[in-house]
């Protein structure tokens, strides 16, 4: 076995361990550089020591060669970016890490750790492991090529949109396009990512590039009948469409979802799918029919993740109509789920049920819950909610004639409108 150096590299960096501690009782760490660098060949002893200490198995096939095998992950990786199917990405790629396949070729190694880690992201049960992966692979990204920085930085776009941290979602892509533009994609690629951009300039509410990007993957989709990908398109146009005011284009999108869903019994789509016709149906002021919907919604979601933008959204109608009955059963169904399964992604759910709950049962409380959720967007840099709390808090303080507070607030939400709209002079209005 020999070249194997990237291989201990990105191990040793995933696990956090320095080369001093891996070498340690096995050889120097001058050593150990020189075998991650694959400038030497170490004996056989040396390299079982070093993959004991990283509880590392590996083989190879010797029926495969690296371009062989880099073959198949592709295929799979294909079949997962464009098919959807997270089951059988899921054991697909169990088999996968199992396997651990020993590249000669480090420049292949490394495309085959970014479809894996595409792969983990579009795998939900295990995104628990992938910052441990961008981590190494960041610090092992000055040996990438250009298609590879492209992978990365699109992969790094779509965990931090996982965590819901759109800024950072944006500025990854933003790295993406730069390096997309000095490379040959595939066109079932690029459609991808145009799909991938669509979806975080929503997030950044730039509605008319984001209709851009996401029509030119549908007209592929649409050619190459991956009818789940054609799908996904008219839910995103839909949104987009709906925010800007473009009502019957965005329900006629919806409509399409359905069709097809419904012809190809599409399951999977229907919450979001009747999701997105309440959205349309709230902002056009139908109350009743928006709830009709998210109940609908709700009663197809299965993971609780699923069902707590379904349950924000029963919150938010309900608060429009002024129940409080149904906010305070609703924000506490909400926070339930939460406490269940303690996951950090669901922070900024709690902070919405909270302030929702709080303005219906406790004024001292609420206070100091709406200040918490404005502290916590503000941290994370989103603009859209800290607007929405700032002038929440503005309209609070105004009421309880606490007029210093409240001009305080009401400057901060104006100065977050500027920065969620990307305004620096009020000439621009």
């Amino acid at each position: 076995m020999n070249n194997f150096g990237h291989v201990i590299k990105l191990e040793r960096v995933r696990k956090n361990m320095k080369q001093i501690t891996l070498a340690q009782g096995i050889c120097t760490p001058s050593y150990l550089s020189k075998i991650e660098n694959n400038s030497i060949v170490p004996s056989q002893e040396v390299i079982e020591l070093l993959l004991k200490r990283l509880e590392l198995s590996i083989s190879q096939n010797k029926n495969l060669n690296d371009e062989s095998y880099l073959k198949q992950i592709r295929e799979i990786y294909f079949n997962a970016v464009m098919n959807k199917d997270r089951e059988l990405a899921a054991i697909q790629l169990k088999e996968i890490n199992t396997e651990r396949y020993l590249f000669s070729d480090s420049t292949n190694y490394y495309t085959y750790q970014l479809m894996v880690l595409r792969l983990t992201l579009i795998v939900q049960d295990i995104r628990h492991d992938t910052s441990e992966l961008i981590m190494a692979l960041s610090e092992l990204s000055g040996n990438f090529n250009e298609y590879q920085m492209f992978l990365f930085n699109s992969c790094v776009g779509s965990y931090y949109s996982f965590k819901l941290d759109f800024n950072s979602t944006l500025q990854a892509y933003e790295k993406a396009i730069t390096y997309s533009q000095k490379v040959n994609m595939e066109k079932w690629e690029e459609a991808d990512f145009h799909y991938q951009l669509g979806h975080c300039y929503i997030t950044q509410q730039r509605w008319v590039i984001s209709i851009e990007y996401i029509q030119k993957s549908l007209e592929f989709f649409k050619n190459g009948f991956f009818n789940t990908r054609v799908v996904e398109c008219h839910l995103m146009l839909a949104v987009a469409q709906d925010n800007s005011y473009q009502y019957e284009k965005a329900y006629q999108n919806l409509l399409l979802a359905q069709k097809i869903a419904s012809q190809l019994n599409l399951k999977e789509h229907f919450p979001i799918i009747t999701q997105n016709l309440g959205n349309t149906a709230s902002v056009r002021g139908h109350s009743d029919k928006a709830i009709q919907y998210f109940l609908e919604s709700l009663e197809s979601r299965k993971d609780n993740d699923e069902k707590l933008p379904t349950i924000y959204s029963l919150v938010k109608e309900y608060s429009k109509l002024k129940n409080s009955q149904q906010i305070i059963k609703w924000a506490k169904f909400g926070l339930s789920l939460i406490n269940e399964n303690q996951n950090p992604g669901f922070e900024t759910f709690s902070h919405h049920f909270n302030v929702y709950l709080a303005r219906e049962t406790d004024q001292l409380l609420f206070e100091k819950t709406t200040i918490n959720a404005y502290n916590f967007f503000r941290e994370i840099k989103d603009y859209r909610h800290t607007e929405k709390y700032s002038l929440l808090l503005g309209n609070f303080y105004y009421k309880n004639s606490k007029y210093k507070n409240a001009a305080k607030y009401f400057a901060l939400s104006n100065e977050n409108m500027f920065k969620k709209n990307k305004i620096s002079c009020w000439e621009d209005l």
